[in-house]
């Protein structure tokens, strides 16, 4: 009897930890012409939330499991694959907000888009201020740098430190710093908190 209780208890243990634990998923999906996009998603238990360039803006995430997701897209450095679509803007802010614009880039690559979406799963709704297009931009040379590696191995470190400090602190900070420097995202509006996580606007 008291085996058999064990054995129930063991069970409902490891049934608990199965759907409380959460499973971070990036796969790279290539495509007839050899081109890549990354299909993105968490498994929680029923709460399976699921990622692209339109949706995923609001989820339930912890930011522990926003990490391991960022985690899985920080592997794709380098991976200068193209991607099947254009650097076009998605626009959510309302039109008064919205800034309309057409990049001349012809194509971002699979690393472009594990940026692209970090700033998806990591700011939400902000990411339309923040990255408003899979286009980066030069801003000592006024150019867009889709189509160089060299500078966007740059822009993967800024990502790959702030992500350390967001593992050593345990939290995503409010504050976005990826459009401060000389690399930055197209038309991407500075962040909208300070670094003391205050709203600015």
């Amino acid at each position: 009897m008291e085996g058999n209780r064990v054995i129930f208890l063991i069970a409902c243990l490891f049934f608990i930890s199965c759907y409380c634990i959460g499973q971070p998923s990036v796969r790279k999906i290539i495509t007839q012409d050899g081109k890549a996009y990354l299909r993105i998603w968490y498994a929680k238990g029923s709460d399976t939330v699921f990622f692209n360039a339109i949706d995923g803006y609001k989820n339930n995430l912890e930011d522990r499991e926003k990490l391991q997701l960022i985690n899985c897209l920080l592997k794709f450095e380098g991976d200068t694959t193209r991607h099947p679509g254009r650097g076009f803007p998605v626009y959510y802010a309302t039109d008064e907000r919205a800034v309309r614009f057409s990049p001349r880039s012809k194509y971002y690559t699979v690393e472009i888009s594990a940026l692209y979406f970090i700033d998806r799963i990591a700011y939400g709704v902000y990411t339309d201020y923040y990255s408003p297009a899979p286009v980066l931009y030069d801003n000592e040379e006024k150019v867009e740098i889709n189509n160089c590696p060299e500078k966007i191995k740059i822009v993967f470190e800024s990502y790959k430190k702030w992500f350390q400090e967001c593992m050593r602190s345990g939290k995503i900070p409010k504050y976005f710093p990826f459009n401060d420097g000389r690399y930055v995202w197209i038309y991407g509006k500075k962040s909208r908190f300070s670094k003391n996580e205050e709203l600015i606007e």
